[in-house]
């Protein structure tokens, strides 16, 4: 039910009550009875329905309005419509159409007009009663693109269309002394330099920055790792000597008294730190990259430290200032012979003598007299590959995927070189830190787990654009730091390590 309806029904119930209450009014006045009560309900129904009378005229007239705008809004439109239909006939014929497409296929221009997407507003605008694709249809018939052959008709209809819309098509201007020319044509603007459009063409695109790989950690997964020592150093006390076994002694007999002995080594805590300085321009340019980058170098440059001074370790800051470490390669290259020797044999590499799982028999058996087994072997990269393809001419490699393992060196299937070569079981490892920091073919052999690296709190990465200059050239500081103590001397001392120079002719 409409509103108009509702007000009307709402109207007729007053009204019919309004009556009601006055017959009954008029009947008490004539036996001469009080009717204030119902005079006053007839005054609020009065005024009730004088509201409601006033709400319907209202209605009336919003509806007569919209009636109206309704009415004219037809008539505009079908003023449009003569409108274009008329203007529709203003336009002569065109040429194209009565020239035709001589095979009876569609034509470029009417390909195009035949797609869904309407013609753009900019060829509306110049083109009056413009359709999609006419001039670009009429490009192209005109220069026969697309034609399966040469088709006279459908070039014609190509040019009159291009007449038909006031276009003029020229071709490559002739031969000017007033721009570039190849062969007597005009030159583009290729964009090659920034006077010929370079200036405007956009960035280039930046790929996933490249860097040169650095070595993974190698120390790192075979030592015992403490993290979390806050203090300024680590005493590491070691036995001199191994336990003797116990002797008989008569009854009565003064039995055997001993005496343990004891040494210490000392590894300092001392902070390794690298600073990187980036502009801040630099760093929202890059969105990220930047910060990624520093982050990832300085990260790698820990890594790396860490691994360096476990081997290398020269320890010149007695104090934890410098370089307090002490590393394997270090210890043993000034250790006794009976830690550090060469090889009892200097047969050719292409004998089985001059092989290197023959070395590493001699590191196993000189460990198993000081009742050790290696965990791993260390050696540096260059006597790692040159293991790897020993062998003879009449032999073969000793190390032969394809055929018979005849040294004892196994080759490690699918797993990355470092740690994919093994003897007896045990890992083979390279470290380029070794071969760095020695001139001779090296092998370490040993329980690497008896090496402690102690770690202060950690690697961490402050910043700053305060410090010193920064805030007047407007640039970021990363600093990447961590403390870290390591002294092999205590494992070495105990003959947990074995190692052999010169180990391949």
């Amino acid at each position: 039910m409409t509103e108009e309806n509702e007000l009307s029904q709402e109207i007729a119930k007053l009204t019919g009550t309004i009556k009601e209450v006055a017959d009954r009014k008029d009947a008490k006045k004539a036996t001469g009875e009080t009717a204030g009560a119902e005079t006053d309900g007839l005054h609020e129904m009065a005024t009730k329905a004088a509201a409601y009378d006033a709400a319907l005229l209202s209605v009336r007239q919003s509806q007569a309005l919209k009636d109206q705008r309704d009415k004219d809004a037809d008539l505009q439109g079908q003023i449009a419509e003569a409108v274009k239909a008329a203007l529709k006939n203003v336009r002569s014929p065109s040429m194209a159409a009565a020239i035709g497409t001589g095979n009876g296929e569609l034509s470029a221009g009417r390909r195009i007009a035949n797609a869904t997407l309407p013609p753009h507003p900019a060829l509306k605008a110049v083109f009056r009663d413009y359709q999609p694709g006419e001039l670009l249809g009429g490009i192209l018939d005109y220069r026969a693109i697309g034609l399966g052959g040469f088709d006279i008709d459908r070039i014609g209809a190509g040019k009159a269309a291009l007449d038909d819309l006031g276009v003029w098509f020229s071709g490559v201007p002739e031969k000017s002394t007033s721009y570039s020319v190849i062969d007597g044509a005009g030159k583009a603007t290729l964009g090659t330099t920034g006077a010929t459009g370079g200036y405007v063409l956009p960035n280039n695109l930046v790929d996933t920055l490249l860097k040169p790989a650095t070595q993974r950690a190698v120390l790192q997964t075979l030592v015992t790792v403490r993290n979390g020592v806050n203090v300024r150093g680590v005493d590491q006390p070691y036995r001199t000597g191994a336990p003797a076994r116990m002797q008989f002694q008569d009854w009565g007999a003064t039995k055997e008294n001993v005496n343990e002995a004891y040494g210490s080594y000392t590894a300092l805590l001392a902070t390794m730190a690298r600073i990187y300085d980036i502009s801040k321009q630099y760093a929202r340019f890059s969105g990220g990259s930047a910060e990624q980058d520093v982050m990832d170098e300085l990260g790698k440059a820990a890594i790396l430290g860490e691994n360096y001074y476990m081997i290398a370790g020269a320890g010149t800051g007695s104090t934890g200032t410098g370089d307090p470490t002490m590393g394997l390669y270090t210890v043993l290259n000034t250790a006794p012979t009976t830690y550090s020797s060469t090889p009892t044999t200097t047969a050719s590499s292409s004998t089985l003598l001059g092989s290197f799982a023959n070395i590493l028999t001699q590191v196993q058996s000189k460990l198993a007299g000081r009742n050790r087994e290696p965990e791993a072997y260390l050696v540096d990269h260059t006597t790692y590959f040159t293991a790897a393809g020993q062998g003879s001419d009449t032999a073969g490699f000793w190390n032969s995927p394809a055929g018979p393992v005849n040294a004892g060196i196994v080759p490690g299937f699918g797993r990355t070189p470092s740690g994919g070569l093994s003897y007896w079981g045990v890992p083979v490892y390279y470290d380029t830190n070794l071969g760095t920091n020695a001139t001779t073919k090296i092998v370490i052999g040993g329980e690497f787990s008896a090496l402690k690296l102690y770690r202060g709190m950690e690697f961490r990465i402050d910043t700053s654009d305060q410090a010193g200059t920064r805030w007047d050239q407007n640039l970021i500081g990363f600093r990447g730091e961590e403390e870290i103590g390591f002294h092999a001397g205590s494992a070495v001392n105990v003959g947990a390590f074995q190692m052999y120079t010169s180990v391949i002719p």
